[in-house]
């Protein structure tokens, strides 16, 4: 078990991206995937790897209540649905709960102030901790799921807790992610000095957090002004910042850990992102996968006949 590792997950935005389909669910997080929902999917594979503390960052209580609902465990349900004959539906409900030595916590971003402030926000809950930040638009779908991608994160960053790793995935065009240059995060560069882009899941030392939580009061009260017109304090920024006030110095560096050809990465950040993620779930991880596939089939071909 990592007892020295809070998995961050930033709930705080509206999910507008991923309307009609997410509207009145709270998150994003909520909606379906295969025979479970996104943050079910996402706490499982940090179950695997051994993480058993979670913060979860939204933007209201409202939002922390939807999800204490939606996680609230339910084994007497388990087991009427097994007497009941139900077997499939309760082994899908039953990947939903808890284990009872894991802990979730909630903080509310009121203001939307970019991840940095969202990193601070959940380390002033776990000083003592470092981060593994998993973004819920983020989905991997491992070979292996014993050794999913928050897993190779966690071994990688062991070896060296000095170093702000994430996820890399090739991209032809990196005009829209982030990239390392120089020792540097570089986000959205119009130049593509190489084409490993970063995603989560992204471990942050504790040192950086400690940076990070640092400015919280000053950032929310105006005082520290970063970058970004909009007033946002993004991750990159927060990392350079500290590396460049002396990080640096002290043996820190950015790194990227890339993913497996073999493990699919599904991005569900945008609508029909998400309907294609949610075809792939139901074919691959759904507790009816082998009925979707027959019913997939049938369709396809009549599909097809139609045609010829």
């Amino acid at each position: 078990m990592f007892e020295n590792v809070e998995f961050i997950i930033p709930c705080g935005g509206k999910s507008l991206r991923n309307y009609p389909q997410a509207k009145g669910l709270g998150h994003k997080c909520l909606l379906p995937f295969g025979s479970v929902r996104i943050i079910d999917h996402i706490l499982k594979q940090i179950f695997e790897a051994g993480g058993r503390n979670i913060t979860i960052v939204c933007n209201s209580q409202e939002v922390i209540n939807r999800f204490q609902e939606a996680l609230t465990p339910t084994p007497e349900l388990v087991e009427t649905l097994r007497a009941k004959g139900h077997e499939r539906i309760a082994d899908a409900l039953q990947e939903t709960e808890i284990p009872s030595d894991a802990r979730i916590q909630y903080v509310i971003q009121g203001k939307p102030l970019g991840t940095s402030h969202v990193l601070g926000l959940a380390h002033r809950l776990s000083m003592d901790k470092h981060a593994i930040m998993i973004f819920p638009d983020d989905i991997y779908l491992p070979k292996n799921p014993q050794n999913n991608q928050i897993k190779k994160i966690l071994d990688m960053f062991i070896k060296n807790e000095k170093q702000m790793l994430a996820t890399g995935i090739y991209q032809e065009d990196v005009s829209r992610y982030c990239i390392i240059n120089n020792g540097r995060l570089i986000e959205k560069s119009s130049i593509a000095y190489n084409h490993t882009a970063g995603f989560s899941p992204m471990a942050i030392p504790k040192e950086i957090l400690d940076y990070m939580t640092s400015k919280i009061d000053d950032l929310e009260s105006g005082i520290y002004q970063p970058s970004r017109v909009n007033g946002e304090w993004v991750y990159t920024e927060g990392v350079n910042s500290f590396l460049d006030e002396g990080g640096e110095e002290k043996g820190f560096s950015v790194k990227m850990l890339l993913k497996d050809d073999e493990d699919q990465y599904i991005d569900l950040g945008v609508l029909p992102a998400y309907e294609h993620g949610m075809l792939l779930s139901l074919l691959t991880l759904s507790k009816y996968k082998e009925d979707h596939i027959t019913f997939a089939r049938a369709f396809l071909d009549t599909l097809q006949q139609k045609k010829d």
